[in-house]
């Protein structure tokens, strides 16, 4: 239930269809940027391995998502994985400018699609303004969720997610929209 609690904070800014699509671009987008600028900063080096602040990020990160919850924490295992090792890969392998366009472009085009998302469609500002911990650190994590409630998987907990949402009077029914 501790899962269903924490994702009804993120859930109630993110019940729309199309922004939790836009989601489903922007926060990786978001993440993966400030993963590729913290591969710059070497923390430690144990013989030919160098430990970065963006390794003990995503481990932290993902220690969160455990705690949380195990099948979504070993799906978010992978897809992070992915995009750290390829943010580490293009730190050691661009010029610097070259990376910081990449963090510009993802932070411009993350943020600023979101926050789309959430004045068009979802009409409500974004969570970030309420929780910047959710906004960045729990984000990825539910968006995989998301996903998968989207493919039909777990529902018994995306339904949990709703009662708590319902709960806390925070449930706003989009399935009357007209499909765009």
């Amino acid at each position: 239930m501790r899962f269903a609690n924490e994702m009804a904070f993120y859930s109630a800014y993110h019940q729309e269809r199309r922004n939790i699509m836009i989601h489903i671009f922007g926060v990786p987008a978001i993440f993966f940027s400030l993963l590729i600028v913290t591969s710059w900063v070497n923390l430690y080096t144990i013989g030919e391995f160098t430990i970065t602040l963006s390794m003990v990020f995503t481990a932290i990160v993902l220690g969160y998502y455990f705690s949380l919850d195990l099948k979504f924490a070993l799906a978010s295992t992978v897809i992070l994985g992915i995009l750290l090792y390829t943010a580490n890969w293009l730190s050691l392998n661009l010029e610097s400018n070259v990376v910081w366009g990449i963090f510009a472009i993802a932070q411009i085009s993350g943020w600023g699609t979101q926050f789309y998302g959430h004045f068009v469609y979802e009409k409500s500002r974004p969570a970030l303004f309420d929780n910047l911990f959710q906004a960045v650190v729990s984000a990825p994590l539910f968006v995989i969720a998301d996903v998968c409630f989207a493919l039909g998987i777990r529902k018994e907990l995306e339904e949990q997610v709703k009662t708590v949402l319902k709960e806390r009077g925070k449930y706003k029914d989009f399935s009357k929209q007209v499909a765009a």
